[in-house]
């Protein structure tokens, strides 16, 4: 296994990751740096927020997660039906990702593959739906799993099987959902007004969508980095009744490197849970924020730090994607996703190539 220990040491490349537009369903690359909309209307955002649980746990232990409660994803043996195998939670690289996430000393709160299920969607959403999920596939090593038809407990444990099941807001709770993995259902809720074509268009809602795959994912919202009041003013006085909580500074369990990233899918825009239209953050020295509608670079470094791209199994082998990224942007070369492949599946005394048999083919939903 010496080219997987060695490979880490090799040069960093310049990163050369590019964008795409969630409007095309090929998912072709953007030609600008950054595509953004500036809007005249009140900005929809999506909300995200600690579980009841574990802001109980915060309150009582400045932990989100009781040891009782941390899953080890990285045990040496898994079920052979539950499909999600391994995930790279800590990197040997320290290279600047620009994007602030959960943290700690306990890694599990990052999921293996996102078990993703939904409710009962218009056409429309089914649709942005899959092209969010094959944009960060394409650039990111996070891999989603189609999690509709498994049973709600793992037999014989009864231990509750984690989920991100999307489904319409009730008005009350419209976007809510967890940072990283909670454990059992956790919820991205739709506000009705998506499905309005003529309000808005595809790549604002596949933003939607993508903005809180990366929350789910273990990402905090770029304005919730402890050091922001570095680089935004927060307007406390126009911002809604009960969504302080969205402008709040992580300052316990977090993980954050480099400076703060303007072009992060998670950055709240100006206009922003505004209650009298009024900007409720900005620049410093009074510029304003735009909504961005893609990944910004230091999305996808902060993303591929803390995945591997594995392909679903029914089976106890690791496989890997065609592609895996380090951090910096840098793919593997197909001699060193083998070796990583290889030294995975050893530590689980499985030495042979995994068979396509034991590959589960992912409906869309």
């Amino acid at each position: 296994m010496k080219h997987f220990f060695t490979m880490w040491s090799i040069s960093l490349l310049s990163l050369t990751a590019t964008f795409c537009s969630c409007s095309d369903e090929d998912v072709q690359p953007n030609t600008e740096y950054k595509k953004t909309v500036d809007y005249n209307k009140q900005a929809l955002e999506f909300k995200a927020e600690y579980s009841p649980q574990q802001k109980e746990n915060l309150i009582a232990t400045g932990m989100v997660f009781l040891p009782e409660q941390r899953k080890d994803s990285r045990n040496d043996v898994i079920p052979k039906d539950i499909p999600t195998c391994w995930g790279l939670f800590v990197s040997p690289l320290k290279q600047p990702t620009r994007a602030a996430g959960i943290g700690g000393a306990y890694p599990a709160q990052y999921w293996t593959m996102l078990r993703v299920k939904t409710g009962n969607l218009s056409k429309r959403m089914r649709r942005i739906i899959n092209l969010s999920v094959k944009t960060i596939e394409k650039y990111t090593n996070v891999r989603f799993y189609n999690s509709q038809k498994d049973p709600e407990y793992y037999e014989p444990y009864h231990i509750k099987l984690p989920n991100i099941f999307i489904t319409y807001s009730n008005d009350n709770n419209e976007g809510s959902g967890s940072f990283g993995l909670v454990g059992g259902e956790q919820y991205i809720r739709i506000p009705h007004e998506l499905d309005d074509e003529k309000k808005y268009t595809d790549d604002e809602v596949c933003a939607f969508f993508m903005h809180a795959f990366c929350n789910a994912a273990g990402m905090f919202n770029e304005q919730q980095r402890e050091d922001r009041d570095q680089f935004v003013d927060i307007h406390w006085e126009n911002i809604k009744e009960g969504c302080n909580f969205y402008f709040d500074r992580e300052t316990d369990n977090y993980t954050m490197r480099g400076y703060f990233d303007y072009n992060s899918i998670t950055l709240a825009s100006s206009k922003a849970y505004s209650k009298n239209g009024n900007n409720t953050i900005t620049k410093k020295g009074g510029g304003s924020i735009a909504k961005n509608l893609t990944l910004s670079l230091y999305d996808i470094n902060f993303l591929n730090e803390h995945y591997l791209p594995l392909i679903a199994r029914s089976d106890l082998y690791t496989e890997l994607d065609n592609v895996v990224y380090l951090p910096d942007g840098r793919k593997l070369t197909e001699a060193e996703r083998i070796d990583l492949q290889a030294y995975l599946n050893a530590r689980r005394n499985l030495n042979n190539e995994p068979p396509a048999s034991g590959r589960i083919k992912r409906e869309p939903w």
